[in-house]
Protein backbone atom coordinates (compact mmCIF):
# COMPACT_ATOMS: atom_id res chain seq x y z
CA UNK A 1 0.00 0.00 0.00
CA UNK A 2 2.66 2.51 1.00
CA UNK A 3 4.41 1.58 -2.44
CA UNK A 4 1.37 2.64 -4.39
CA UNK A 5 0.71 6.16 -2.71
CA UNK A 6 4.78 7.17 -2.99
CA UNK A 7 4.17 8.18 -6.77
CA UNK A 8 1.42 10.43 -5.48
CA UNK A 9 3.10 11.61 -2.81
CA UNK A 10 5.83 12.68 -5.26
CA UNK A 11 3.87 14.19 -7.96
CA UNK A 12 1.98 16.40 -5.04
CA UNK A 13 5.59 17.49 -3.53
CA UNK A 14 6.76 18.57 -6.78
CA UNK A 15 3.48 20.29 -7.94
CA UNK A 16 3.67 22.31 -4.46
CA UNK A 17 7.16 23.39 -5.26
CA UNK A 18 6.47 24.46 -8.68
CA UNK A 19 3.68 26.55 -7.33
CA UNK A 20 5.74 28.18 -5.48
CA UNK A 21 8.51 28.79 -7.74
CA UNK A 22 6.37 30.48 -10.10
CA UNK A 23 4.76 32.51 -7.31
CA UNK A 24 7.95 33.43 -6.03
CA UNK A 25 8.81 35.02 -9.60
CA UNK A 26 5.09 36.94 -10.19
CA UNK A 27 5.49 40.71 -10.43
CA UNK A 28 4.06 42.83 -7.13
CA UNK A 29 1.06 44.27 -7.53
CA UNK A 30 1.00 47.43 -5.24
CA UNK A 31 -3.22 48.13 -4.83
CA UNK A 32 -4.41 51.14 -3.12
CA UNK A 33 -8.11 50.53 -1.26
CA UNK A 34 -10.52 52.90 -0.22
CA UNK A 35 -12.83 51.71 2.27
CA UNK A 36 -16.35 52.21 2.59
CA UNK A 37 -15.75 54.72 5.77
CA UNK A 38 -13.43 56.83 3.75
CA UNK A 39 -9.80 54.95 5.37
CA UNK A 40 -7.66 54.01 2.86
CA UNK A 41 -4.93 50.98 2.80
CA UNK A 42 -1.67 49.90 0.84
CA UNK A 43 -2.01 46.42 -0.23
CA UNK A 44 0.59 44.35 -2.25
CA UNK A 45 0.15 40.61 -3.89
CA UNK A 46 1.93 38.76 -6.24
CA UNK A 47 0.12 38.47 -9.22
CA UNK A 48 -2.93 35.89 -9.26
CA UNK A 49 -1.61 35.90 -5.09
CA UNK A 50 -4.35 37.22 -2.56
CA UNK A 51 -3.91 40.47 -0.32
CA UNK A 52 -6.79 40.80 2.64
CA UNK A 53 -7.91 43.24 4.52
CA UNK A 54 -10.37 43.48 7.58
CA UNK A 55 -13.26 46.32 7.90
CA UNK A 56 -13.64 47.80 11.34
CA UNK A 57 -16.79 45.67 12.00
CA UNK A 58 -14.64 42.12 11.86
CA UNK A 59 -15.23 41.36 7.83
CA UNK A 60 -12.33 39.86 5.92
CA UNK A 61 -12.21 40.58 2.32
CA UNK A 62 -9.69 39.51 -0.21
CA UNK A 63 -8.06 41.73 -3.79
CA UNK A 64 -6.61 39.28 -5.71
CA UNK A 65 -4.90 40.98 -9.12
CA UNK A 66 -4.43 39.10 -12.52
CA UNK A 67 -2.43 41.02 -15.03
CA UNK A 68 -3.85 41.06 -18.07
CA UNK A 69 -0.96 41.74 -20.41
CA UNK A 70 2.58 41.72 -20.22
CA UNK A 71 5.50 43.99 -18.94
CA UNK A 72 4.84 46.98 -18.52
CA UNK A 73 1.86 44.91 -16.99
CA UNK A 74 -0.55 47.89 -17.53
CA UNK A 75 -3.93 46.11 -17.60
CA UNK A 76 -4.68 44.25 -14.01
CA UNK A 77 -7.99 43.05 -12.94
CA UNK A 78 -8.56 42.95 -9.34
CA UNK A 79 -11.67 40.27 -8.19
CA UNK A 80 -12.94 41.67 -4.81
CA UNK A 81 -13.73 38.05 -2.06
CA UNK A 82 -15.77 37.67 1.36
CA UNK A 83 -13.68 35.62 3.46
CA UNK A 84 -15.34 32.59 4.75
CA UNK A 85 -17.06 32.41 8.14
CA UNK A 86 -18.10 29.69 10.33
CA UNK A 87 -21.44 30.25 8.30
CA UNK A 88 -20.59 30.51 4.66
CA UNK A 89 -18.13 30.26 2.09
CA UNK A 90 -15.54 32.44 0.61
CA UNK A 91 -17.59 34.55 -1.93
CA UNK A 92 -16.67 36.32 -5.01
CA UNK A 93 -17.96 39.80 -5.03
CA UNK A 94 -16.90 41.08 -7.95
CA UNK A 95 -14.40 42.28 -10.44
CA UNK A 96 -12.92 45.57 -11.40
CA UNK A 97 -9.93 46.09 -14.54
CA UNK A 98 -7.86 48.61 -14.08
CA UNK A 99 -5.24 50.42 -15.21
CA UNK A 100 -1.31 50.83 -13.34
CA UNK A 101 -0.88 54.35 -12.44
CA UNK A 102 -4.50 54.73 -13.56
CA UNK A 103 -7.41 55.98 -11.22
CA UNK A 104 -8.99 55.00 -8.53
CA UNK A 105 -12.38 52.61 -9.74
CA UNK A 106 -15.18 51.76 -7.34
CA UNK A 107 -16.24 48.37 -7.37
CA UNK A 108 -19.55 47.71 -7.86
CA UNK A 109 -19.93 45.82 -4.92
CA UNK A 110 -21.61 45.52 -1.46
CA UNK A 111 -19.92 46.89 0.34
CA UNK A 112 -18.41 48.91 -2.73
CA UNK A 113 -14.29 49.70 -2.48
CA UNK A 114 -12.53 52.06 -4.82
CA UNK A 115 -9.38 50.73 -5.84
CA UNK A 116 -6.67 51.53 -7.90
CA UNK A 117 -2.77 50.08 -8.90
CA UNK A 118 -0.42 52.59 -8.48
CA UNK A 119 2.61 49.91 -9.37
CA UNK A 120 3.35 46.96 -10.59
CA UNK A 121 6.99 45.78 -9.68
CA UNK A 122 9.43 43.26 -11.27
CA UNK A 123 9.49 40.21 -9.85
CA UNK A 124 12.72 40.29 -7.15
CA UNK A 125 15.10 36.81 -7.29
CA UNK A 126 15.86 34.78 -4.02
CA UNK A 127 19.20 35.89 -4.49
CA UNK A 128 18.20 40.01 -4.11
CA UNK A 129 16.13 39.10 -1.39
CA UNK A 130 18.58 37.39 0.58
CA UNK A 131 20.54 39.49 2.94
CA UNK A 132 23.08 36.49 3.04
CA UNK A 133 23.77 36.89 -0.87
CA UNK A 134 25.63 39.90 -0.36
CA UNK A 135 28.89 40.59 -1.43
CA UNK A 136 28.79 36.39 -2.68
CA UNK A 137 30.01 35.65 -6.02
CA UNK A 138 26.98 33.78 -7.92
CA UNK A 139 28.53 30.57 -7.73
CA UNK A 140 30.01 30.71 -4.11
CA UNK A 141 27.43 28.20 -2.67
CA UNK A 142 27.12 25.82 -5.63
CA UNK A 143 31.15 25.35 -5.46
CA UNK A 144 31.51 25.27 -1.33
CA UNK A 145 28.66 22.55 -1.85
CA UNK A 146 30.96 20.75 -4.68
CA UNK A 147 33.66 20.77 -2.42
CA UNK A 148 32.87 18.86 0.18
CA UNK A 149 31.63 15.87 -2.22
Amino acid sequence: MARKSLPVTLVAVLLIGAIAAAQAHAPVVTMSVTLPDGRTQELTATESGLATLTLKDGTEYGFRPTIQDSSPWNRIVVTVFKSATTSSPTTVLGEIELRRGGPAMESKTNPPFKVSVPKVSAPTSQTESSPNAIGRPGGALANATESYR
